[in-house]
This record gives C-alpha cells, sequence and structure tokens, in this order.
C-alpha cells in the first residue's frame, strides 16, 4: 500500500516536472510577446526567495550519487532517496526558473550576464530532470550518473556566481579572495577628474544597481554617454547646477527615505566622495578634465590631490608636522593669506597682495611656519636683493614666485642653497645672465621662468645649455592657433560675512590676465567694469561677478559671491537642540563662522534639523543694541527641506529674562520652487540684549503634492547676522 501511494505521487511529481519544463521552453519561445498581469509580476519577485531549495536538494541528491552502501536494502534505500530529492530539486528549480522568466521581463534587467544566468538555470533544471528520469527507468548507468551529478553542480554554482553578480555587482562572490581592485596609480599631472576619481566612485558605490546588466529605475553609469542620457526620473545631473541634480539631491536625502541613494543597508558614499561629486557637477561635469588644469585653490583640486595616488617617483615627501592651526590663523590677513596645499594637508602656499602693506617684516613673520611652507608667492611686491637672505631661511620651499619685483639677483646665490627649491619665478626683473649663472650650484632647482626680462635670446639660450637640469621658460605664443576660452578667476577669501570691512581678494593663474569685476550683480565686461588690482575693500553688502579677460583669449565664465556685513558677531554660541543625523557642521560655531553654506546641504556649512526644533541661544559679553537678525536658510524642496513654518527671535539680559522681539510667518515652499539659499530678515525695534534666541520650527507635514507627503521637513541655517 505504502509503495503504491510512493509510486502515486511520484507519477504525479514526473508529470508536473514535465508540464513546468515545457512551459519554461515556452517562455523562453515566447520571448517578450507574453504580456504578464501584475500578479505574476509578484510572483517573478519572489525568484530570490526560492531559489536556495533547489540549491540544497540538487547538491545532496548529487552528494548520494557518489555514495555506495554495502548493505543492499540500504543501498537501494539511497537510491530511493536521491531519486526522491532529485524530483523535488527539479520541482523547486523548475518553479524558481519560472519566477527568474518572470523576474526578467521587468524594465533593468538586460545584458550578457542576464542571459548566461538564465540559460544556466534553464540547463542546470533540465539536467536535474534527466537524472531524474534516468533512475526511474532502471536504466543503471552509475558513471552516466555521476558525471551528469557533477556537471549539473558546476552549472548550479556558475549560475549562482552570475545572479549574485546581478544582484550586488560584478564579482560578488569571489571579491573577498582576490586582489582588491586599486586605482590607476598616475602621475598627478596626467590624471582625469572624472576617470580616475568620479567613475571609482561609481563603480564601487553606485553601479552594483545601475550597470548594463541590472539597470534599475533605466539608468545605467557604465559609459559617459549613459550618464549623461539619465534614467527613469530624468537626468542624472545638470551641468555647473549640483542644486539642480537628481544625482546629488538623492546622496543627501535623509538615509531612511525611501529614494536616497544608495538605499539603506548598501555602502554610503563618505563626505569626501560626496564632495568630489558636488564639485564635478559644479565645475561643468567634463569628463576629459585634468585635475592639474584647475587652479591650485580650486576645492576639487584639493580633493583630488587628497584623493589620488601619484606614481612613486613624482610623489613629494613631506617628512613634517603640521603647523599650528591657531598661529597659521593668526598670521593669515587680508593681504597675506595662508592655506594648504589640499584638505587636511600639513605643506603650505603663502600668497601676498597688497605692495603698499608688504615689508620685509612681513616675510619675517612668517619664519615660524618655516618648515611647513613649500611656496610663497610675491609677484608684484617690492622685494630686495636684500629679502632673499629671509627667503633662504625657508628651509622646505619647493616654488619661489618674485616676478615683477625690485629684485636684481645681487644675492640668488643664498637661494641656491636650499635644498628642495624645484621652481623660481624672476620674470619682469633685472637680472642678468652673469647673476643667474649662481643658480648652477642648486641641486634641486628644475624651472626658471625669465619671460619679459632683460636678457636677450642668446643669454636665453646659453641659459639653457648651462644650467642643463633646470627648464628655462622664456614665455609663451599662441599665434596661429584657435582662441581659448580662460578659466575662472579665483576667490580666494574663505569667509564671506565681515564685521566692519574686508578686502576682496581675487587671483588668475595665467599671467597678464585681467579680471573685471562688479560690486552689486551686475554683469562684468572687459570695457566698463574696473579691473581688480591688488584688493578692494568691502564696506558694505556686496554681491560680487567677476570675469578673466586677456588679449588674444576668450573671456571666462563670470564667477558669482555674496558678501554680508554683521555688526556685531556673538561671542559665543549655545545650540539648546542638537542637529540631526550628518548636518551638525561645527555645531554652534556654524551660525557665526562667516561661512556661507550656498546650496550645498552636505557641506559641512549647514545645520540641518528634523525631529526638533532649532533653538539656539547667542551670547554676547557686553550687552549690543539691535534691530535687526538675519538667519541663513536653505530651500531644497526635492531635497525635503523647505522654509521653516515659523520663526521667532527672543532678546533680553540673559536666558532667564527674554521678551519676543519677532514672530515670522515665511511663506511655504513650493512644487516648483528652485532651490536656493536666502535669508529671512528679522526686523524689531532697536533694543538692547546680551542673549538672543532663535527658534526655528520645521514643516510638521509636507504637502499632498511633495513624494515625502505626510512627513516632517527638514531645516536649515547657516548663519546668524545681528545690525
Amino acid at each position: 500500500m505504502a509503495e503504491r501511494n510512493s509510486n502515486k505521487w511520484k507519477s504525479i511529481g514526473g508529470n508536473t516536472l514535465f508540464t513546468l519544463n515545457i512551459f519554461i521552453l515556452f517562455l523562453l519561445l515566447s520571448g517578450s510577446r507574453v504580456v504578464l498581469p501584475p500578479w505574476l509580476q509578484v510572483l517573478g519577485r519572489m525568484h530570490p526567495l526560492v531559489l536556495h531549495f533547489p540549491i540544497v536538494l540538487i547538491i545532496v541528491a548529487s552528494v548520494l550519487t557518489f555514495i555506495r552502501l554495502r548493505e543492499e536494502t540500504a543501498d537501494v534505500w539511497k537510491q530511493q532517496l536521491s531519486s526522491v530529492l532529485f524530483l523535488l530539486g527539479a520541482l523547486s528549480a523548475a518553479i524558481t526558473v519560472i519566477m527568474g522568466l518572470f523576474l526578467s521581463r521587468e524594465e533593468g534587467y538586460n545584458g550578457d550576464a542576464l542571459q548566461w544566468h538564465k540559460w544556466g538555470g534553464v540547463s542546470m533544471l533540465w539536467l536535474a530532470s534527466g537524472l531524474y528520469w534516468l533512475g526511474q527507468s532502471g536504466i543503471r548507468k552509475p558513471l552516466l550518473q555521476k558525471y551528469g551529478a557533477v556537471i549539473t553542480v558546476v552549472i548550479l554554482i556558475i549560475t549562482g556566481h552570475l545572479g549574485a553578480d546581478i544582484t550586488h555587482g560584478n564579482n560578488f562572490v569571489l571579491a573577498p579572495v582576490m586582489p582588491a581592485g586599486k586605482r590607476p596609480v598616475i602621475p598627478f599631472e596626467q590624471a582625469l577628474v572624472y576617470e580616475h576619481l568620479v567613475k571609482p566612485v561609481l563603480q564601487e558605490k553606485c553601479m552594483t544597481c545601475h550597470n548594463a546588466g541590472k539597470a534599475k529605475g533605466e539608468l545605467a553609469m557604465d559609459l559617459p554617454r549613459q550618464l549623461l542620457k539619465g534614467g527613469k526620473s530624468g537626468k542624472l545631473f545638470v551641468a555647473g547646477k549640483p542644486e539642480l541634480s537628481l544625482l546629488l539631491e538623492r546622496l543627501h536625502l535623509p538615509l531612511d527615505t525611501k529614494k536616497h541613494m544608495p538605499p539603506a543597508g548598501k555602502p554610503q558614499l563618505t563626505p569626501e566622495e560626496m564632495e568630489l561629486l558636488y564639485y564635478w557637477v559644479k565645475s561643468g561635469a567634463d569628463f576629459k578634465m585634468k585635475a592639474a588644469s584647475l587652479p591650485v585653490t580650486d576645492t576639487l583640486r584639493m580633493l583630488a590631490t587628497t584623493m589620488l595616488q601619484p606614481a612613486e617617483k613624482t610623489t613629494p615627501v613631506y617628512d613634517f608636522s603640521a603647523a599650528d592651526e591657531k598661529l597659521v590663523q593668526k598670521l593669515n590677513n587680508n593681504y597675506r593669506v595662508i592655506y594648504p596645499i589640499a584638505l587636511h594637508a600639513a605643506p603650505l602656499i603663502v600668497n601676498c597682495y597688497n605692495k603698499d602693506q608688504y615689508s620685509p617684516k612681513s616675510l619675517e613673520e612668517l619664519l615660524p611656519l618655516k618648515k611647513q611652507i613649500i611656496e610663497i608667492h610675491l609677484q608684484k611686491m617690492p622685494v630686495q636683493d636684500a629679502d632673499l637672505n629671509i627667503l633662504s631661511q625657508f628651509e622646505q620651499l619647493r616654488v619661489l614666485n618674485l616676478s615683477f619685483t625690485n629684485v636684481k639677483g645681487q644675492t640668488l646665490s643664498v637661494l641656491a642653497k636650499l635644498p628642495h627649491l624645484e621652481s623660481l619665478s624672476l620674470s619682469g626683473t633685472a637680472v642678468t645672465w652673469s647673476q643667474l649663472q649662481v643658480l648652477k650650484s642648486s641641486k634641486s632647482l628644475k624651472e626658471l621662468y625669465l619671460w619679459n626680462t632683460a636678457l636677450t635670446a642668446a643669454d636665453l639660450d646659453q641659459a639653457q645649455k648651462v644650467l642643463k637640469q633646470v627648464a628655462v621658460i622664456k614665455g609663451f605664443s599662441n599665434e596661429g592657433q584657435p582662441l581659448l576660452k580662460l578659466n575662472q578667476p579665483v576667490m580666494l577669501n574663505t569667509a564671506f560675512v565681515f564685521k566692519n570691512s574686508t578686502q576682496l581678494h581675487l587671483k588668475h593663474p595665467i599671467k597678464g590676465v585681467e579680471i573685471h569685476y562688479t560690486t552689486d550683480g551686475t554683469m562684468p565686461d572687459s570695457v566698463q567694469s574696473p579691473v581688480f588690482k591688488d584688493s578692494v575693500l568691502l564696506q558694505d553688502n556686496a554681491t560680487i561677478r567677476a570675469i578673466a579677460c586677456k588679449k588674444g583669449w576668450l573671456a571666462s565664465d563670470p564667477i558669482l559671491y555674496h558678501f554680508s556685513k554683521t555688526t556685531y558677531i556673538p561671542d559665543s554660541v549655545i545650540l539648546i537642540t542638537l542637529p540631526d543625523g550628518q548636518y551638525t557642521g561645527e555645531g554652534g560655531k556654524t551660525l557665526i563662522d562667516g561661512k556661507k553654506g550656498e546650496t550645498d546641504q552636505g557641506n559641512g556649512k549647514w545645520l540641518g534639523y528634523n525631529k526638533t526644533d532649532l533653538q539656539a541661544m547667542l551670547l554676547f559679553v557686553k550687552p549690543v543694541a539691535v534691530k535687526t537678525i538675519s538667519i541663513g536658510i536653505l530651500r531644497n524642496i526635492n531635497g525635503y527641506i523647505f522654509p521653516p513654518s515659523k520663526v521667532e527671535v527672543w532678546g533680553g539680559a540673559d536666558a532667564h529674562h527674554l521678551k519676543l522681539l519677532k514672530r515670522i510667518i515665511p511663506a511655504a515652499g513650493q512644487k516648483n520652487d528652485p532651490a536656493a539659499a536666502m535669508n529671512i530678515d528679522c526686523n524689531f525695534p532697536l533694543t538692547t540684549v546680551s542673549c538672543v534666541k532663535i527658534v526655528m520650527v520645521p514643516v510638521l507635514h509636507l504637502p499632498v503634492w511633495h513624494p515625502g507627503k505626510g512627513q516632517r521637513a527638514w531645516v536649515f541655517a547657516d548663519e546668524v547676522l545681528v545690525n
């Protein structure tokens, strides 16, 4: 009776297996001509849930094929068990294959990996089915069964490996035991920003879901043309406008938001990688741009310098520790700017401005930093030959720019003793060839700039012959070449909020460029707009626009920066409520550090609040008379960042004696509002205070037209101006 029931179930199972194989063959032959109803799509998405059953059953059945028991009854039982396992494994494999075929019909699944995975799964099913039917036929072919079992398991492993690649990215299974991929080792001068910096980030953090084989949301990122095309939700980025770019918007969404990318649980981008993508898009998202072509103070270049691994032969070795930040800050002023060569790097660069403010003392004051300064730029300063004795004490100096100074060359020998000096610019000076010959003793000098000097062509040729290890730069000519477009002027100011006045500092890396500017936000031109000299004094709010111009070149694109004046700077700030997530800035200092956050909420210059109201206390040691409090806020509707629903300003003698000075209900954010950094101005009668409390309440429920409808919005603040 039991044997009869067993045979009955085997017959049903065998017939079902045959039927499922025929149905699979029909699906394979029909291709895309068959449209699946939604409920079958749901069944297809269960493919990852059931695929483990056939794997275990078929592997166990295959292992039993190689086991032979001495007792005949036990061996017969083992064969029956193996047959049952092959039947169950083939049945579950058939169901898994059908689900997989349903799933493959959805958008985002394509490519060679999918095809190999599909046919691998079908082949494994047909082999498992064949092994079952061979056992049922009564034909004893042990060798054929063993070979068939081995081939089935091998195909199963390969198919599983391909499935993991489709789900988790290329080579997911073997990655832990294979050598880790390294970013290409390339000299900085040859490095491309996209190819050697941006693309590796996308490959590691994005392309597991957005590749040619698995383009979720119809977005693939393998090739530049695919990045430019975008996906189902639209273009991935708008070149030059990161605040309008979907890529940056999704990266900066709260982690628990459904549309945050990468999804929660996947490896997230580091702050440096997010900065890299932001500034790459902001710079124009050029796929062929070289890192070395960017201005030395450009943030993207500084990030590239930090993230790229230069070739060993060109890697500079700095075996000194970083300088005291407080000392660097103390020595920085409007006429002498000191900054690191790269983010968080120890080497320092010095630029001097305004020849009326220069004196040998301004160099002597830098001597405490002589072990960290590697570049000094003194072009157009009234530097004398005697000043070179001071410069010779900067033992780590690599680059020295003395162009268009008063140096005549009488003390050049002291510079030849600098152990690391590689680049020396004497363009526009009165040096003679006889004085230059002392540079033969320099063991490190590689570049010598001598254009626009009194040296004759013969002198320059002689200099190149005698200074064999040095490249003598005689000048530049682009005659007969098409016009090139100048890159933008470089803004050297780091703080855009000032108390009484501040000096505007602009520069351009190309010699002979004129920078034309305006301070009222109007577009500058090369005829009517003033030419920037050493610096410009700003004493009130200003919107700076500037372009670079030079004969024989196309004018650059304009730059735009906003400067804001504040009468009082609080002595301290207490955050009564703490910001949420990663948007913590530098704590309370973020509100008074003079740094505007612009439209990038992830740049570390904003405080972001979502779960609580923003409540901050501004404290003054001495009472101040105020009548306006301006609070910098961010609006990014697609990023869930709305203007606050309410703003309150309280003031008084101390935290226990405050009265309401102003309450404002800002205009609600609308669907098509562009991303923007703006101010909320709170005006009230002149009041003397020692303590000011600011309260900003986020929108409690996002509107029905927003993707996050019903959720609590974010509110962002960056700078508080007290006037």
